[in-house]
């Protein structure tokens, strides 16, 4: 829709572009700065954020209000998206290939008839992926602003949270933050389940932060999957692991976001943690 008036756009932001050979896509990088950056050289943790064509901007003002009243260190926000589209259902098909561990016909059988739905990109592709943020996506961050390499934390919703915990049992080192909420744990036969007992017969320790959440009115299969990694992940007693799970009371699947990434936030960056 065009407008004879100004587009809102959100202060202290950048917009990069980055183009993968591992996956062989161009992504678009959205970095959110805190104010001070232009004006000091203090380096800061660094949160990347899938599916930022839905979630940067709530994320990035949700960071800068809490961090207003104190409640909240500054971060650098680095969102993951995707160039060519301009709303969050237009990435369906680019994130199931992304996000997701394994092909599992998901997209063909059950998203594909949805209204609007976009073109099938594929399934499955979430190692190379995670070799893109590794190789290519990490080392620009770093390279190209004042970071902290050693303090740098993951947001992943849904697809992105199955995505992160894919992460979190394959290569942990990655992050030293997993920020999760409503992972989709049911995806593969549950491959993310088979993932956690295969990390745990070849590790005796997990040095992670780990904070997990779904909506209390979402399917119950959802709260089941999310204690069942939670359970498993208690029980191996790993001794550098910091985890916790909430459950947030009257929001669903498309409304426990706001909630979770507030919390979320104050948690992992308090100003006097």
């Amino acid at each position: 829709m065009s407008t004879p008036f100004q587009s809102v756009t959100i202060p202290d932001t950048e917009l990069r572009t980055l183009s993968s050979a591992n996956v062989r896509q161009e992504f678009n990088i959205f970095i959110a700065l805190p104010h001070t950056y232009a004006t000091g050289t203090h380096t800061y943790p660094v949160l990347y954020l899938l599916d930022a064509n839905g979630l940067f901007g709530m994320a990035t003002e949700t960071f800068r209000v809490l961090n207003f009243f104190n409640e909240m260190r500054e971060i650098i926000i680095v969102g993951i998206g995707y160039p060519g589209v301009s709303t969050f259902p237009a990435t369906m098909g680019l994130r199931t290939r992304d996000y997701t561990p394994t092909d599992n016909d998901w997209y063909e059988t059950s998203y594909k008839t949805s209204p609007n739905a976009p073109e099938y990109a594929g399934e499955g592709e979430a190692a190379k992926f995670l070799q893109f943020i590794r190789e290519e996506l990490l080392p620009f961050i770093t390279t190209n602003y004042r970071t902290l390499p050693e303090d740098t934390g993951i947001v992943g919703y849904s697809f992105g949270g199955l995505f992160a915990l894919y992460t979190l049992f394959h290569q942990p080192d990655t992050f030293k933050r997993y920020f999760v909420c409503s992972p989709s744990v049911w995806w593969g036969n549950e491959f993310l389940l088979g993932a956690e007992k295969d990390f745990a017969a070849k590790n005796s320790d997990l040095a992670a932060w780990l904070f997990m959440s779904v909506g209390a009115d979402e399917p119950q299969s959802m709260l089941a999957d999310m204690y069942a990694i939670a359970k498993a992940l208690v029980n191996r007693k790993y001794k550098s692991l910091e985890m916790a799970t909430h459950i947030f009371e009257g929001a669903g699947h498309l409304s426990v976001f706001p909630p979770f990434i507030c919390r979320a936030l104050k948690a992992a960056y308090s100003q006097t943690g």
